[in-house]
């Protein structure tokens, strides 16, 4: 059984996933919002149980469900956890959205709590659940640079998502197929021109390459 972060603003919902995950014989942790969410998450390099799923709603008070997919993505000991969103967003643009921070899988409310533990279910049965790196792993940064990654995704045409987060707290994505640049969603301020300069001017923190 796996032990579960549950994210979700709703306190009627978020009690009624947390009771179907724990009569499935898993173990939760929930909280309210994206603030709360994170400093969960943060207990994990000081010790505490590691997360084997994050299930996150996209709205929620403080820091939104994509700022948490953010976090998870960059932490060295979070980063090959299954990440499911729920939103009310049914949207297209909201999933391709939620899929682009790195999210494994998307639910849209309203949705029936079987359909829910399928798709746990079927989230930790994937090679990528299994339990993430140990606590205190070390930072990405201490064993490659940025352009290393970036000359080993070129060079061996890679597939996959780069995460980043520069100095100042912003963060975005680089989808590549190929080894080749198709995707680059960012939150950072300055055009994309001024955006790649920052990346390949060292001001990156932290970074993950899934």
């Amino acid at each position: 059984m796996a032990h579960i972060l549950v994210v979700e603003d709703e306190a009627a919902l978020r009690d009624l996933i947390v009771d179907a995950l724990e009569t499935e014989g898993h173990t939760t942790v929930a909280t309210a919002d994206g603030i709360e969410a994170m400093a969960r998450l943060k207990e994990v390099s000081k010790g505490a149980p590691a997360f084997a799923l994050v299930i996150c709603d996209i709205k929620l008070p403080g820091l939104s469900g994509f700022s948490v997919c953010d976090f998870v993505r960059l932490d060295p000991n979070m980063a090959r956890a299954p990440f499911l969103f729920l939103s009310g967003l049914g949207d297209t643009e909201q999933r391709l959205a939620g899929i682009a921070r790195g999210a494994d899988d998307y639910l849209a409310k309203p949705f029936s709590l079987n359909e829910l533990l399928e798709r746990v279910n079927w989230l930790l049965s994937q090679p990528s659940a299994d339990l993430p790196a140990a606590a205190g792993a070390p930072n990405p940064l201490e064993q490659q640079t940025f352009d290393d990654l970036l000359r080993d995704i070129v060079h061996n045409a890679r597939d996959g998502t780069l995460h980043f987060l520069l100095d100042d707290g912003s963060s975005g994505r680089i989808a590549f197929r190929g080894g080749q640049a198709t995707v680059v969603v960012s939150d950072c301020k300055g055009s994309l021109e001024d955006q790649l300069r920052r990346l390949f001017g060292g001001q990156v923190k932290l970074f993950h390459f899934a």
